[in-house]
């Protein structure tokens, strides 16, 4: 990692921040954006003189574009970029707003294109590589998670179509596939709302470990990164083990969790009905 220039969406809190700083740590230099100018200098000043950033909006190209022009210029060029930065909602299709719909997508599934678009000129010039966060959620449809799941299995997809582009330039391509993970992002979500608080079988593991993983992936060039490995079989063989993961979230009691979400769910449309 000595001297490599990691370029990192979501950097200024969560996986992406513990991941920049991972890589400072290691001797790299890492280049870091996100929406709040406050988190982005903070993490910047925590990380030091081998670390940058500047604010950036993924839904839009042309920030992206001049982000990375930023970095090249202040490191003379870009090895690594990690398309990390998405967004969680949790509601059901029936009852969600369509606007959060909307945003997830435009986050997680356009803010992704546009970072590996605006990504290509650098990494085609450094033979670089391209790690992509997608999530257990592009394998392992939940409820409540309609936008998201549908997001990561995008996010999959456009990884798979890069990395098949790119080869020819010299650019490996990661997709990243975490599962729950104890960042503020699954607190704030209540995400954990059908299984347990994330007990038991869909158990939240901690960012270190996704981190971890995340950075070996970079230094190997990996295609695939699960974290933790226990999960590879659902996120490869998804086909074969969608149904047990199914009855194993009704035996840990999601149907009921499920129907109280939806009561609520209807109770706040309701309301919002008769204020408008």
């Amino acid at each position: 990692m000595k001297n490599k220039v990691v370029f990192i969406t979501g950097g200024a809190r969560g996986l992406g921040a513990g991941l920049a700083q991972r890589v400072v740590t290691s001797g790299g230099k890492a280049f870091i954006v996100d929406l709040s100018e406050k988190a982005v200098f903070a993490q910047i000043e925590s990380l030091g003189n081998n670390a940058a950033g500047c604010v950036a909006d993924v839904t839009k190209l042309g920030d992206l574009e001049l982000a990375l022009e930023a970095c090249a210029t202040r490191f003379g060029k870009v090895d690594v970029v990690v398309a990390n930065a998405g967004i969680l909602k949790m509601g059901s299709i029936e009852n969600m707003d369509p606007a959060d719909f909307d945003a997830v997508l435009k986050v997680n599934v356009t803010g992704v294109f546009n970072t590996i678009r605006a990504a290509i000129p650098h990494l085609r010039d450094s033979q670089g590589y391209l790690q992509v966060v997608s999530s257990l959620a592009a394998a392992i449809h939940t409820p409540l998670m309609a936008h998201y799941a549908a997001s990561k299995a995008a996010v999959e997809a456009l990884a798979d179509v890069a990395r098949q582009e790119l080869a020819l330039d010299g650019v490996d391509v990661g997709c990243v596939h975490p599962t729950f993970t104890n960042t503020a992002m699954i607190q704030e979500t209540n995400a954990g709302v059908l299984w347990g608080g994330h007990k038991g079988a869909f158990a939240a593991v901690e960012p270190a470990e996704v981190i971890d993983a995340m950075f070996k992936g970079i230094q190997k060039r990996q295609r695939k990164i699960i974290a933790p490995k226990q999960i590879a079989p659902l996120v490869l063989a998804p086909g074969l083990f969608h149904w047990v993961a199914e009855r194993i979230s009704r035996l840990q009691g999601s149907d009921e969790a499920l129907k109280k979400f939806q009561r609520e769910e209807r109770k706040s449309r309701k309301g919002k009905k008769q204020t408008a």
